[in-house]
């Protein structure tokens, strides 16, 4: 297929992503609406960031920084593969001594992109060929695509066993798209991967037809199990799908067993999931609900006896109003509030049951007493209130029944 930036990111990259999405934006409103959720979010991501930070620190003093005088060569590849990729800022590059390691990542940090190739890489592959093209192409796919920044966002539904590391898959077949389209010949990019799977030296040599089919003539469940569990491609497959590139064909992915699916639900495997992924999800999800229920069961019973309070001065208000237009003489029943002309009181509370409260109202010419009970204690309210013309009271339970406490303000 011809490789343009318009598609070079997998359509399952993206069918992940919008799932990923919904469920991330779900846990992010639970912890919107809880204040100490949001409080350990904050402190998490605070620790994240001085960890990042401390990794670009390290970056900065100890490994290279590649530029016009340091490594020309390297250098202008970089350069080259920048602009094939429309990156016009291109992140600053670091060669870092890796004990032998064949690797390269790419990385966020206040606002600012790093590429950082090991040493070892650089060596097996040289500063202009096209294997480190692929190489460098692949960490700027990293970048041009924003995986670092999404997956911020969703984190949440990263920790998902299946969908969190399915994701991670897609994004580095996208990557690997992205260092196939800068690569003079895709060749580059399949014997770039040879030399991660054999080494420096033996893979150079390596048959990559050979290998690529292993893909398909390797399956079974317990292959299936571990393809479900990583967050990288089996290298096979890898070099499979940069063949079909290659041949202009598109590439069909191999069958898993079913079994495999219930297997990776419960197994530890890499990118949050597996076994861990899922009990560190439900331990999250838990915490959630931990924080967020209780939270709002008393939000709600603080609307409810706030409401109930506010109820009570109405109808005391509207009592002593009538008490003011008939010279001192109180109700005798709530009709006399709600009956006249205009009414003192719209609408008729007592012998009501609203948000959770009871009322009861007793008139009597001479004054009145209205309460306000919870119809479940402990669910729909904590408090009893009172009302009399002097006032709205908490009606103190281990008080003697009649008996009134502090006024409420």
């Amino acid at each position: 297929m011809e490789l343009t930036l318009a598609n070079l990111n997998v359509q399952k990259e993206k069918t992940y992503y919008a799932i990923a999405v919904v469920i991330s934006l779900i846990a992010w409103i639970i912890v919107a609406i809880t204040i100490v959720g949001m409080f350990y979010v904050l402190v998490f991501a605070f620790f994240i960031w001085l960890g990042n930070g401390l990794l670009i620190a390290n970056l900065k003093s100890n490994a290279v920084r590649i530029d016009q005088d340091q490594l020309p060569l390297l250098h202008k590849t970089y350069q080259n593969v920048c602009q094939k990729l429309g990156v016009t800022q291109p992140p600053e590059l670091y060669l870092l001594e890796s004990a032998g390691a064949l690797n390269a990542f790419a990385t966020r940090h206040a606002g600012r992109d790093f590429v950082v190739l090991y040493s070892e890489i650089v060596d097996a592959y040289g500063q202009e060929s096209d294997e480190i093209h692929f190489i460098l192409g692949h960490e700027l796919g990293h970048i041009k695509s924003r995986h670092l920044a999404k997956r911020l966002f969703i984190g949440p539904a990263l920790f998902l066993p299946l969908l969190g590391p399915a994701y991670h898959r897609a994004c580095e077949t996208s990557c690997d798209t992205y260092g196939a389209s800068v690569t003079n010949d895709v060749d580059g990019a399949i014997r770039a991967m040879m030399i991660l799977s054999g080494g420096r030296d033996v893979g150079k040599e390596l048959n990559s037809s050979s290998f690529a089919s292993q893909y398909r003539k390797h399956r079974g469940f317990f292959i299936s199990w571990l393809e479900l569990i990583s967050g990288y491609p089996t290298l096979s497959r890898r070099v499979a799908y940069l063949q079909s590139i290659k041949s202009g064909q598109p590439f069909e992915a191999a069958g898993r067993n079913p079994l495999s699916y219930l297997f990776a639900l419960f197994s530890i495997g890499g990118n949050f999931s597996g076994g861990a992924g899922i009990f560190v999800f439900v331990a999250v999800i838990w915490l959630l609900a931990a924080i967020a229920i209780p939270n709002l069961l008393r939000a709600k019973l603080s609307a409810n006896e706030a409401l109930a309070q506010a109820t009570l001065r109405s109808v005391a208000t509207a009592a002593a109003t009538y008490a003011q237009a008939n010279g001192g003489l109180y109700p005798f029943t709530a009709n006399d509030l709600t009956n006249a002309r205009p009414p003192y009181l719209k609408k008729n509370y007592c012998d009501q049951t609203i948000s959770g409260y009871v009322y009861e109202c007793k008139f009597q010419g001479s004054g009145f007493t209205l309460t306000a009970q919870p119809l479940t204690p402990g669910t729909s309210g904590t408090r009893s209130f009172t009302a009399t013309p002097e006032g709205v009271f908490e009606f103190q339970k281990d008080r003697e029944e009649g008996k009134r406490g502090q006024p409420i303000k």
